[in-house]
C-alpha cells in the first residue's frame, strides 16, 4: 500500500506540475500581450482624438452627427481584440479557427 501511495504522488508530480507551469506561462504571456497592445492602442486613440478636437467647430459638429468618434472606438477595439487573439494563439501554440482575412 505504501508503494502505491508513493507511485501516485510521483505520477501526480510528473503530470500536474508541468501542466501548471505551462498554464502560468501562457497566462503571463497573454497578460503581457494584452497590456502592451492595450497601452499602444490607447496612445493611438488619444492622438487621433486630440487631433480631431483641434479642427474647426463646424467640422466637429459634422463629425458628431456622423458618429465618427464611435466608429474610431469600434476600430480600435477590434484591433485590440485581434491582437490579443493573435497573442493567445502564439502562447498556446495551437492554430485558431478564426480567420479575419490576411496573413499574420
Amino acid at each position: 500500500m505504501h508503494l502505491i501511495i508513493q507511485l501516485f504522488f510521483r505520477l501526480l508530480g510528473v503530470a500536474v506540475i508541468p501542466l501548471g507551469w505551462k498554464l502560468l506561462k501562457g497566462l503571463g504571456f497573454i497578460g503581457v500581450t494584452y497590456t502592451g497592445v492595450h497601452l499602444l492602442m490607447e496612445q493611438a486613440r488619444e492622438y487621433v482624438f486630440t487631433h480631431l478636437m483641434s479642427m474647426p467647430t463646424e467640422w466637429i459638429q459634422l463629425i458628431g452627427l456622423l458618429k465618427l468618434d464611435v466608429c474610431i472606438n469600434i476600430l480600435f477595439s477590434a484591433y485590440v481584440a485581434r491582437a490579443v487573439l493573435w497573442g493567445m494563439d502564439k502562447a498556446t501554440g495551437t492554430k485558431s479557427a478564426i480567420r479575419w482575412g490576411g496573413r499574420l
